[in-house]
């Protein structure tokens, strides 16, 4: 995951929790956890709300099986954009930003969305179901592997088998995977990065050269 304070990917170990079933006579039923850990690069306190399977052992429950988790602080992460991200990708990327604290559900409609938004209008792909228009995607020259396997992995990691609708109708609100909707925000950042922020910034830096080739008396860089 991704800090809510600093925004380093970090790996997030719980430092303490405490959990309960919905119903305590249960041996395994569902049930909640309240996880609390601090940042490793920035040493500012996450707490999570988890859901999923707790389990009794004496007098004492623990959570088996993790299937969601909201966090609740802070209660909205900071993800900046570079300048270089254009509209309206950047108030709709700030949106689902900002809903995930409340809701993953709505948060990764917003993302799905975004993402075919992406596709279809900054690569021209042929508008289709969101699993077909990423295998499109991926048939494009010059797109770095990193940003592909990324974008492949919204597929994997949203279980379309499962949940079709994902890919049929990409905002309708739906179950998701735990760490699906962190996931797709780091999807997106990627792939602005690699559409909005990497031609600019080549683009300077080639003009940057250009400038320095002219006071020399040479010819400018092609391309």
């Amino acid at each position: 995951m991704k800090c809510p304070h600093c925004s380093v990917a970090i790996r997030f170990e719980e430092e303490d929790s405490l959990t309960w079933p919905e119903h305590e006579n249960d041996v395994i039923a569902l049930g909640y956890q309240l996880a609390y850990g601090h940042c490793p690069n920035c040493e500012n306190l996450i707490v999570l709300l988890q859901n999923g399977l707790v389990e009794t052992k004496g007098n004492a429950f623990f959570m088996s099986e993790l299937r969601s988790e909201e966090l609740l602080y802070p209660r909205s992460g900071a993800r900046p954009l570079p300048p270089e991200v254009c509209e309206p990708e950047r108030s709709d990327f700030a949106e689902a930003v900002a809903v995930l604290p409340v809701s993953t559900k709505a948060s990764a409609a917003l993302s799905r969305r975004l993402l075919q938004h992406v596709l279809r209008e900054r690569f021209k792909i042929k508008p289709s179901s969101l699993d077909k228009e990423i295998e499109d995607f991926l048939k494009l020259p010059g797109v770095p592997s990193h940003v592909m396997e990324a974008v492949d992995g919204v597929r994997n990691i949203g279980n379309f088998a499962a949940h079709p609708i994902k890919n049929t109708n990409t905002g309708e609100i739906v179950d998701v995977e735990p760490g699906e909707a962190e996931w797709l925000l780091e999807v997106l950042e990627a792939l602005f990065d690699f559409t909005f922020t990497q031609p600019v910034r080549l683009q300077q830096r080639k003009d940057e050269l250009n400038k320095k080739l002219a006071t020399l008396g040479k010819p400018p860089m092609k391309g």
